[in-house]
């Protein structure tokens, strides 16, 4: 079972880095960079990444047009 860290995301792998200081970002950037790294050279897996998609603000009202002239 896969409990912790960033686990690799093929099936039936069981890796999983670790991120060693949690309040560091670049402890973060080196876990998820080890394991693009497992990923690609054990598995030959090449993550690709989803387009955005739009979301939804609420506070956002369209504008009011101007009155016309008298």
């Amino acid at each position: 079972m896969r409990t912790a860290g960033f686990p690799c995301r093929l099936l039936g792998c069981e890796r999983a880095f670790q991120v060693i200081d949690q309040r560091s970002m670049d402890a973060l950037r080196a876990a998820s960079s080890a394991r693009s790294d497992h990923e690609v050279n054990a598995h030959g897996y090449h993550h690709l990444r989803l387009p955005d998609e739009p979301s939804y603000t609420s506070y956002q009202r369209a504008k009011q047009k101007p009155a016309p002239p008298k």
